[in-house]
């Protein structure tokens, strides 16, 4: 691609007219009215709706998390370390990205790309600000449901959220604009300044605007926003200097992600974006010794040739375990929905650590190279991957206890619940690899008086790990008040038929 020259004046415009006259094409007054739409159902439906979740979560068991002392510095770092997230994000889905049509006749065009790329960055901009406004307006509203904050102090902190929103916008692009190496010694910084802030004394950032605890919100949210805004200014200024090369990757992978997702193959989505090694090529993946440590080395090292999507796992690993932790310390509905967020994280986060799991499910039929039968290979990839993730789950639920500081007598259930549930969702994987093609049964229509409704059970074929995962957290977190045998004997029981389903399936498949 060539790398922006001046185009005339008349390029963009010429284009934009063509494929303005293309069937089924949204005119303007079709974009106002969306706007219009998008406008009123915020007002309308949005903001009452967040009221009401604020005044249902203005409880004695949520309020005081809210309030706590560390509240402020926990709002700075979540917001760091998902910027450090979305750093290595950038690398194979950054938010300046077209289709690949628009990639080859536009952005390698003569037209300044900046022109051409502004568009869906400004639309990537539009989901990272409300995805921290909408937490920042639920918190807000819950405290001022509680009392405990005025209306100034909350629009203080939703301002700085914005900015936040933008920043963390701002490190997208950025992971999309670097190089391997640029890019892991910012996520390096980010995630290790996500440490530091919890060790500070006072929040910064959004945390300094933090309607508790906050001890600078005007002056924070201020800066928040101009160094968000200046951030956003920056990352314009640079989509010129984005890499075609880059851009065709990305968007020849998004659009296959796309493509197998609406047909129903979630795991073909998913290996998409698994990219290939890029580091530790001289690392020895075969050694000597007993045969599991063996199998255990070749998952270490698969896991440190490809260190950006590793360290992707283990933080969201760590954030998960966190969250099912914070489960077993509060109660009620937000307690379910903690453990509904955690067990679907740390779920999606144990697919970065069994591509061995799924090589040995997929060398069935084939030559025993390694002198292992299929099963076998499977069996001896679980031991490394269950190692990490019990230990992920417990270090994370360990830090999410001491920083809400809970009772002693909760540390427990917090560190056991995720550490537990670990080993139970990577047999699960097992499972899953195992699956095999969906069978054409469950395609056949079913019409009754209100449509086909075959998309149902395609759905739950394609979901019935996540569907068990949950129940099995469910089961844990129900048995965490019984004592912490309980929650082993369920979690050894899970993965025990966790592991004779993966047998029948396994079974099935050879024959």
């Amino acid at each position: 691609m060539s790398a922006d020259p001046i185009a005339p004046s008349g390029s963009l415009s010429a284009v934009r007219e063509v494929w303005a006259q293309r069937s089924q094409a949204r005119t303007r007054g079709d974009v106002l009215y969306l706007a219009y739409v998008l406008a009123l159902s915020v007002l309308i439906v949005g903001a009452p709706a967040l009221r009401a979740a604020g005044t249902a979560l203005s409880r004695p068991d949520v309020v005081p998390l809210l309030i706590a002392a560390g509240a402020p510095q926990i709002s700075t770092a979540v917001t760091l370390a998902g910027g450090a997230s979305l750093v290595l994000l950038g690398a194979v889905r950054g938010p300046a990205l077209l289709s690949p049509f628009f990639t080859a006749s536009l952005a390698s065009s003569a037209i300044p790309r900046r022109s051409v790329l502004w568009r869906p960055f400004l639309r990537s901009l539009l989901v990272t600000v409300l995805g921290t406004v909408i937490p920042a307006v639920l918190i807000a509203a819950t405290l001022v449901s509680a009392g405990h904050v005025e209306l100034g102090a909350a629009g203080w902190f939703a301002l700085a959220a914005v900015g936040a929103g933008m920043m963390l916008c701002a490190a997208w692009f950025a992971g999309q604009l670097l190089g391997p190496s640029g890019r892991r010694l910012l996520a390096a910084a980010l995630g290790l300044l996500a440490i530091g802030a919890l060790m500070l004394p006072a929040g910064i950032g959004i945390g300094g605007a933090y309607p508790v605890g906050g001890r600078w919100p005007g002056p924070s949210a201020i800066a928040s926003s101009v160094v968000g805004a200046l951030a956003v200014g920056a990352a314009v200024l640079l989509l010129g200097r984005v890499r075609g090369s880059v851009l065709q990757e990305q968007a020849a992978r998004w659009e296959s992600a796309t493509v197998s997702a609406t047909t129903m193959d979630l795991s073909g989505a998913a290996g998409f974006f698994r990219p290939p090694p890029a580091a530790g090529r001289r690392l020895p993946a075969i050694g000597t010794g007993p045969l599991a440590v063996l199998y255990a080395r070749r998952d270490a090292v698969a896991w440190l040739r490809s260190p950006e999507r590793t360290t992707v796992g283990v933080i969201a690993s760590l954030l998960s375990a966190a969250a099912l932790a914070g489960s077993t310390v509060i109660t009620g509905p937000l307690a379910w929905f903690l453990l509904l967020l955690g067990a679907l994280g740390l779920w999606l986060a144990s697919g970065t650590f069994v591509d061995g799991i799924r090589h040995g499910v997929h060398t069935l039929g084939a030559p025993q190279l390694f002198g292992q039968t299929a099963a076998v290979q499977t069996l001896l990839h679980l031991s490394a991957p269950m190692v990490l993730l019990t230990a992920l789950g417990a270090l994370g639920g360990l830090g999410a206890w001491i920083v809400a500081g809970s009772a002693p007598g909760s540390a427990l259930p917090a560190v056991l619940l995720p550490a537990v549930l670990a080993p139970v969702l990577v047999v699960g994987r097992a499972r899953d690899a195992a699956k095999g093609p969906m069978p054409l049964s469950l395609s056949t229509p079913m019409p009754t008086p209100q449509g086909d409704i075959s998309v149902l059970p395609m759905l739950l074929w394609l979901s019935d790990a996540i569907l068990l995962t949950l129940v099995v957290g469910a089961l844990l977190l129900a048995t965490a008040s019984s004592g912490a045998l309980w929650m082993v004997v369920v979690a050894m029981v899970a993965s025990a038929l966790m592991g004779l389903m993966a047998r029948v399936r396994l079974r099935a498949l050879v024959s």
